[in-house]
């Protein structure tokens, strides 16, 4: 009789055994994985750099050995007193243009956001 009661200990012992081993081996497939994972973030990584020089070299070469020109700046046209108010008057209408559809929008979202009282309450 004491070995019937041994046998399901040790079964029960053998169960856990498996879970465990199988645990372990869960564990060590994920570790794998992890590493597989980093290494492809590494090479990845390494290319874009590899990539990202390329492409400063070529600019770099570009600015080096490309034409250089200078152009001398001047002072733009002074503007006649009606040509700068009529350039401030439409500046002004485009900001009020702009403002005005802003706020339109932002009153339709606002009646949109409004249930219709035909509409069912929940």
């Amino acid at each position: 009789m004491g070995w019937l009661l041994v046998w399901p200990v040790c079964a029960g012992a053998q169960d856990l055994r498996d879970i465990q081993a199988r645990n372990a081996a869960a564990h060590a497939l994920e570790d794998l994985r992890r590493e597989a994972v980093q290494s492809q973030i590494t090479a990845s990584n390494a290319q874009e750099r590899a990539r990202t020089d390329v492409i400063l070299r070529d600019l770099s070469a570009g600015v080096v050995t490309g034409p250089v020109v200078l152009r001398q700046t001047t002072a733009p046209p002074a503007l006649d007193e009606a040509t700068r108010l009529d350039l401030d008057f439409d500046a002004s209408m485009d900001r009020l243009e702009r403002l005005t559809q802003e706020a339109l929008a932002q009153s339709n979202t606002r009646m949109r956001a409004i249930r219709p009282a035909s509409e069912p309450k929940e």
